[in-house]
């Protein structure tokens, strides 16, 4: 049955993956083709903004607004015209072709026919079906004629123009665009292919993205998937045996409370051994939803040591062990006194359950580098390197078997290393030559005295 639950439980962790990796995958889709799209529109209208521009400069030319143009020589030049400035008297003639073939102007009578054949040269077979569209006028137009490209603009002159042969006359603007939109297309297309390529990249980085932060949280659903499991397993037995006992004592309603003294004490060592696992998981739930309070202030050993301390002493030397306290530093420290409390008495708790008749239990504290150490050491069978990774686990137990008889679940240490993570310490086991264990807790030194 475990089997399959950690299968079912393997295959929602990989759709959870599965649907991330498609999520991001997405985002970085939409985020390149937007950013793609943005890219290009912009230098697509730089480009036309200043394809206008040069239109609109012509249009100017034409029509004799001179005080925006940059050259006082162009105020008599036709478009389309390079060289010296024509002389004012020859303004009525054709208007010569632009070199090179960027710009022709266009000039139409109001019927329509096209007036400057002659000074097209050869554009004029190019551009000669190129009819005059009134609908038109002052529209800027994008076309292609025999596979090129070019921009328009149509306006009507004024009959009291400086140069007669534009005066009342139809003008169009033809400027050829192909370098313009050859421009354009070798963008799009390196656009594309590196915006792929990134997309390609960004594709491989989400899925090495998606494991490495799904991580924590796979490790978290299978902590909490494992600890519900085991929590309701623990929580089982003591009620079963509480009531078969119950059951066996409705079998018995004539018998005294001291012919069935042996049930109730029983069903009242598994009531309070219910008792402490429900608080200790309500402890350890209110540590994982950071909901559990604590009281810091500014205090040193002294002050919250003895307290837990003092009762062991009784307990171990009544059960024929030995105990050494060597608690002498001279520290600040700013804890939590209630939790410290609680954490000496898990590891206390703890020692003397699994140190043998004659054994030593030892409490001592050092400081070293700005830290403070406290150490809680037994002569008992010691921890295996193996156990040593698992030993914080809730609910996990070195010899189960052992456990139960003494009584334990699984949870103190787990709950002595959450208390020592809220206060910025850190807790780990290590070996007690010859024999048993040792607990080493390290917390931050506020300041020495």
């Amino acid at each position: 049955m475990k089997k399959k639950r950690k299968t079912r439980l393997s295959r929602i962790i990989r759709k959870q993956q599965r649907q991330q990796f498609l999520l991001v995958m997405a985002t970085f889709a939409i985020l390149f083709i937007t950013l793609g799209m943005i890219v290009y529109n912009s230098f697509e209208n730089d480009t036309y903004e200043g394809i206008d521009h040069g239109i609109n400069n012509q249009v100017k030319l034409i029509q004799g607004d001179n005080k925006k143009l940059t050259k006082p020589q162009d105020n008599i030049r036709a478009p389309g015209q390079d060289g010296p400035s024509p002389d004012p008297a020859d303004q009525h003639k054709e208007p010569s072709p632009h070199s090179p073939f960027q710009t022709s102007l266009l000039v139409y009578n109001s019927k329509g026919k096209l007036l400057n054949k002659s000074s097209l040269g050869n554009r004029y077979t190019l551009l000669k079906h190129l009819p005059l569209r009134k609908s038109q006028l002052n529209k800027k137009q994008t076309i292609v004629i025999s596979g090129m490209n070019f921009r328009t603009k149509l306006i009507k002159v004024s009959k009291d123009n400086n140069n007669q042969f534009y005066a009342g006359n139809y003008v169009m603007v033809v400027q050829n665009i192909d370098n313009q939109i050859t421009s354009l297309e070798n963008f799009e297309r390196i656009l594309i292919i590196s915006f792929g390529a990134f997309w390609l990249i960004s594709l491989i980085l989400s899925y090495f993205l998606t494991h490495i932060t799904m991580r924590p949280i796979i490790r978290s659903w299978k902590q909490q998937s494992e600890f519900v499991n085991d929590a309701a397993h623990e929580l089982r037995t003591p009620l079963a045996i509480i009531q078969g006992k119950m059951e066996y004592l409705l079998t018995k309603p004539n018998d005294t409370i001291l012919d069935e003294a042996e049930s109730i004490s029983v069903s009242l060592d598994e009531v309070s051994r219910l008792n402490s696992l429900t608080n200790s998981l309500l402890e350890l739930a209110r540590a994982d939803a950071a909901s559990s309070k604590f009281e810091f202030k500014i205090t040193q050993p002294d002050f919250f040591l003895p307290d837990p301390i003092k009762p062991f002493t009784d307990i171990v030397e009544s059960q024929s062990k030995h105990f050494e306290i060597d608690i002498s530093q001279k520290v600040n420290l700013n804890v939590d006194r209630d939790k410290i409390k609680q954490l000496i008495i898990i590891l206390l708790d703890n020692a003397t359950k699994y140190t043998p008749k004659d054994g030593t239990i030892r409490i001592s504290d050092r400081v070293d580098n700005g830290k403070y150490y406290l150490t809680v050491s037994d002569t008992g069978v010691g921890i295996s390197d193996e156990d040593k990774t698992k030993i914080f686990d809730r609910f996990y137990r070195v010899d189960k078997s052992r456990t139960k008889a003494t009584g334990g679940h699984g949870l103190g240490l787990s709950i002595a290393q959450q208390i020592v993570h809220t206060h910025h310490g850190k807790i780990y086991i290590e070996d007690n030559k010859p024999t048993g264990s040792k607990f080493i807790v390290e917390l931050p030194i506020k300041h020495k005295i």
